[in-house]
């Protein structure tokens, strides 16, 4: 999304960064309260999206983020490394990449 479609509203860094670290704490919680199971990767998926579009921070592959969280039963750690390093260097690149060419310019808003 953000190399594709970079000014899109979904593609903007408010969405990148809190879409991926709501997602990411929602695995943390739901490992912590209930394991790795059907059920919590279903919920992980859903209560992400839930999250994401109540705080206005809908960002569609933080859904992936949540589930690739659960599924692999994760703990604290998984906040800081690899999601918050991940999602800084996404964005680094994204600056970079966008803001090179020509047409471009990203972000179109920061928050």
């Amino acid at each position: 999304m953000l190399f594709a479609v970079p000014d899109a509203p979904l593609s903007q860094p408010r969405n990148l960064i809190g879409g991926h670290l709501i997602s990411a704490c929602i695995a943390v919680i739901l490992v912590w309260c209930f394991g790795t199971n059907f059920f919590t990767i279903g919920m992980s998926v859903g209560l992400s999206i839930l999250v994401m579009y109540l705080t206005h921070t809908l960002h569609p592959p933080g859904g992936a983020t949540a589930l690739i969280g659960v599924m692999g039963g994760v703990g604290l750690e998984f906040i800081f490394f690899p999601v918050m390093v991940g999602v800084i260097v996404l964005l680094l690149n994204a600056l970079i990449v966008n803001n090179l060419v020509h047409h471009r310019k990203y972000p179109v808003v920061w928050f």
